[in-house]
């Protein structure tokens, strides 16, 4: 049986409260299709230091070998106001040029990009309903939420959420109103989300095509 030792670098703590559970249960779920039987170690947060995209990755990369023998790495990076591609481009591309150069024996060379369109919370809006019942908003339509719209398409996931939390309370009586953060959301969300459901948002799907791109590369797949 091959074990496999996955770490993720996320952009922040709310983020890797999110992305753990998400980025095990998929990799846990992709694996079932390799050739053979393959053990999935818990994810290990890495932590990235240094200046400049590149840099950091690189520290991340030989750390994360070096400590912890991890197989691969997922990196997190929100595209912001960007494209995949873009992001790809300008951060990943110059990461892997500067990676392949390092020595085999140092480094995690499996890197598995992670990038949702604008910022972690559009994934978050994959499974409105299961959202509208951690708020307490199960009777009110998306639109009266402001949830009406196709995750990936708001400029800005996270306030949408935090106005659809407003929009919620506001219809709760007084003593109950400001329970629920969206801080509070994000590990909650991680753990309950099907696959099925973050399957429907383009960026996820890229996400999970680049595991399987690791996968064969590491020939656990044809």
């Amino acid at each position: 049986m091959k074990q496999l030792f996955i770490g993720l670098i996320a952009e922040g703590t709310t983020d890797i409260r999110f992305l753990k559970s998400v980025i095990e249960k998929s990799i846990q779920e992709l694996s079932w299709q390799c050739d053979n039987q393959v053990e999935i170690f818990p994810i290990r947060e890495i932590a990235a230091e240094g200046d400049g995209f590149v840099e950091k990755m690189l520290a991340a990369s030989k750390c994360a070998w070096q400590n912890y023998g991890i197989s691969a790495l997922c990196i997190h990076a929100d595209s912001d106001a960007r494209t995949i591609d873009s992001v790809i481009l300008n951060k990943f591309d110059p990461f892997i040029s500067a990676l392949t150069s390092m020595p085999e024996e140092e480094y995690c060379k499996h890197i598995i990009p992670t990038i949702p369109i604008q910022m972690i919370e559009s994934w978050m809006l994959a499974e409105k309903e299961l959202l509208k019942r951690l708020i307490n908003a199960r009777d009110m339509s998306d639109a009266d939420l402001g949830l009406d719209r196709a995750p990936e398409s708001y400029a800005d996931p996270k306030s949408a959420i935090e106005n659809a939390i407003r929009r919620a309370m506001s219809e709760q009586p007084k003593k109950k109103r400001n329970q629920i953060g969206i801080a509070d959301l994000y590990e909650i969300l991680g753990n309950r989300l099907s696959l099925e459901r973050l399957r429907t948002i383009p960026s996820f799907a890229k996400f999970e095509e680049n595991v399987i791109i690791v996968f064969k590369n590491m020939g656990l797949m044809r």
